[in-house]
């Protein structure tokens, strides 16, 4: 019966030894998934603040994409004005015309005279400009601002709306 109590003694001995080194592995395994939970809490983190970044850049795009819209609106404004002043000029070259003629035919005599030829105007050189960044705008709007995709009556209704909005 001795003999029975110590195999059942070193049974325990080694069981217990078992159940230790059981515990060492779950000790080990609970530090790496706290490790592993800390990583997971420093990921969020930078997400989040990338999250925040990118709604900070939503809002520069959409006061840029505001800019724009009301930009293309002063221009328009400024092609209205450029027309009326084109029609206002042709009526008085209508109603008036040898007044206009004459001012030309001195325009040319004084030309001759001072041996300067005719030079481009300034106003060209205004709307070739304006007509540049204009189309720059546009470009800008259609390839950065405005959404991407196959829908263009999502993409009109978005421009209507600012258009709209601003008037």
């Amino acid at each position: 019966m001795t003999e029975d109590f110590l195999t059942l003694n070193e049974v325990f001995l080694t069981l217990t030894e078992v159940f230790l080194t059981l515990t060492e592995v779950f000790l080990t395994l609970t530090e790496v998934f706290l490790t592993l939970a800390e990583v997971v809490l420093t990921l969020t983190e930078v997400f989040l603040t990338l999250t925040e970044v990118f709604l900070t850049l939503n809002e520069v795009f959409r006061t840029l994409t505001e800019v724009f819209l009301t930009l293309t609106g002063v221009f328009l404004n400024l092609n209205e004005v450029f027309l009326t002043l084109t029609e206002v000029f042709l009526t008085l070259t209508e109603v008036f015309p040898c007044f206009f003629l004459s001012c030309k035919a001195n325009a040319r005599i004084k030309l001759a005279k001072t041996e300067h030829g005719p030079r481009s105007s300034t106003l060209v050189y205004i709307c070739v400009v304006l007509l540049l960044f204009l189309l720059f705008s546009v470009l800008f709007v259609c390839k950065c601002v405005l959404p991407p995709g196959d829908n263009p009556i999502a993409v009109n209704k978005y421009i209507i709306y600012h258009i709209l909005k601003d008037m």
